[in-house]
């Protein structure tokens, strides 16, 4: 009696043994399931050193220009420090493009300094349009690769495909990741676009000043008449 209790027992305890090591396996395949995080099989999917890049000058010939992307959606936004007046990057045809008038701002011998601001003024706003122009390209690279990563994690587990949640919770870091470069960056464009509307006041004032200096006749006492009263400074209404 005691011997076929103990073969009970036995083969109890081994069944159980058995069936725990059956569960066992189950909590390991979905603990895999879960929590294995893998790579993606795109590996463009997750580079970040072409449309995403993202490059801020400093000193030398470079100033403060804002490099955006690399290759075909590269932009490069010219820095709050840059002397519009003597911008070259304006092609003939940018001109041609952006204001189908010839530039007239007076005679730079006359009055230099309301020539270069007025040149100034003139360059920045054409260079903001170019630029504006290069940010929608690169832009448009941007938004084609978050729509492939977002095409690509809705095949998990269709078609037979393998379902993993965790190569999902892959995606959706890749994706968090890449709305958060973009955010950077829309910050980034927001101070350098305000920043666009203050260099433009100060080619305004810089024109104004020209105008009164010039209205108020030479600094030297000696040019045989005395210096006019100063003109009343207006802020242009454009800018109000």
């Amino acid at each position: 009696m005691k011997a076929a209790l103990f073969l009970f027992s036995l083969f109890a305890s081994s069944h159980a043994m058995a069936q725990w090591a059956v569960y066992d396996e189950k909590v390991h395949e979905q603990l895999t399931y879960i929590n294995k995080i893998e790579k993606l099989k795109d590996s463009d999917l997750t580079r970040l050193d072409q449309h995403y890049k993202s490059q801020l000058g400093e000193g030398g010939d470079k100033g403060a220009d804002l490099t955006l992307g690399d290759g075909d959606s590269k932009t490069v936004l010219k820095g709050l420090d840059t002397k519009f007046d003597e911008l070259s990057d304006l092609t003939d045809e940018d001109k041609k493009k952006y204001v189908g008038t010839l530039q007239d701002c007076g005679d730079d011998q006359v009055n230099p300094a309301h020539y270069q601001a007025c040149v100034g003024l003139r360059n920045l706003r054409l260079q903001t349009l170019k630029q504006s122009q290069g940010m929608l390209k690169t832009l448009k690279f941007r938004r084609e690769q978050i729509v492939k990563l977002v095409e690509e994690s809705r095949k998990l587990g269709v078609n037979g495909n393998d379902p993993k949640a965790g190569q999902l919770q892959r995606y959706q870091f890749e994706l968090q990741a890449q709305q958060a470069l973009l955010q950077t960056d829309a910050l980034q464009l927001q101070i350098l676009m305000d920043g666009y509307k203050q260099r433009e006041q100060t080619y305004a004032m810089q024109m104004n000043e020209a105008r009164r200096s010039s209205d108020r006749g030479a600094l030297d006492p000696k040019a045989g008449r005395p210096r006019n009263k100063a003109v009343p400074f207006v802020s242009p209404k454009i800018f109000n």
